[in-house]
């Protein structure tokens, strides 16, 4: 395990596969181009895939993506706490496909699926346990709350997490902390982080990867700094 130690996806996918954590479906939340699933299906290479985005341009790339992972499935919707259909205001101010949730007679307003992941692993007969990825800006609560029956098979979560309130967010989203808290009062613990960014003009951490697991994994019974014996 010695030459996995950077603070990077590839480095932090092998650390969780050799802890071990077992997933059978990764489902990725605000897939973008879905270009990162291939890095974890290296490590989980039986595992089904389920890729969610709301915006419709990528699905040429999920296309393509099949081309390598011939298990992938997708669904052009935005993930929600309840199953509607809305409107939603995109904007990529901020680096990504950023959403805020549109009134009805706004001109630059876009008809979208809202789902619950609840509703979406039934629909595609998807098995536990789960790997959940969430690139989802701010919305992170909303879809937890509608994955109550996912959460309960779910053994890895990897979460973009932000160390300031989010202006396109209305300073509602959770900060790192906020989300540690949050996820540990469902059940599940920090067990690894990776890719930290950091804000150009005065470096302070902006945002990063925080890796969850059960809060009962056995990884958590050693309580030392002294490494646990290997699994086998």
């Amino acid at each position: 395990m010695s030459e996995f130690k950077l603070p990077v996806l590839p480095h932090a996918l092998a650390r969780l596969a050799h802890r071990p954590v077992d997933v059978r479906s990764i489902i990725s939340l605000g897939a973008g181009a879905g270009g990162d699933s291939v890095a974890m299906l290296r490590q989980w290479p039986n595992a089904d895939l389920l890729l969610i985005e709301m915006d419709e341009r990528f699905e040429a790339d999920f296309q393509r993506l099949r081309q390598k992972a011939p298990k992938l499935r997708y669904e052009i919707c935005a993930a929600a706490g309840e199953d509607r259909e809305g409107l939603q205001v995109k904007s990529d101010q901020f680096g990504g496909a950023i959403v805020k949730e549109g009134a009805a007679n706004a001109g630059d307003a876009n008809p979208v699926k809202f789902r619950r992941l609840d509703t979406l692993v039934q629909d595609h007969c998807l098995r536990g346990p789960y790997f959940l990825k969430f690139d989802t800006h701010g919305a992170e609560v909303d879809i937890l709350a509608g994955a109550e029956k996912v959460l309960a098979e779910t053994s890895l979560i990897m979460m973009e997490v932000y160390n300031f309130k989010l202006r396109f967010m209305d300073f509602k989203n959770l900060t790192f902390d906020e989300m540690s808290l949050h996820l540990k009062s469902l059940g599940f613990r920090c067990v690894d982080m990776c890719d930290p960014l950091y804000r150009p003009g005065d470096f302070s951490l902006w945002q990063m990867h925080m890796f969850f697991i059960r809060a009962n994994h056995p990884t958590f019974e050693q309580t030392s700094y002294s490494a646990p014996k290997e699994p086998k």
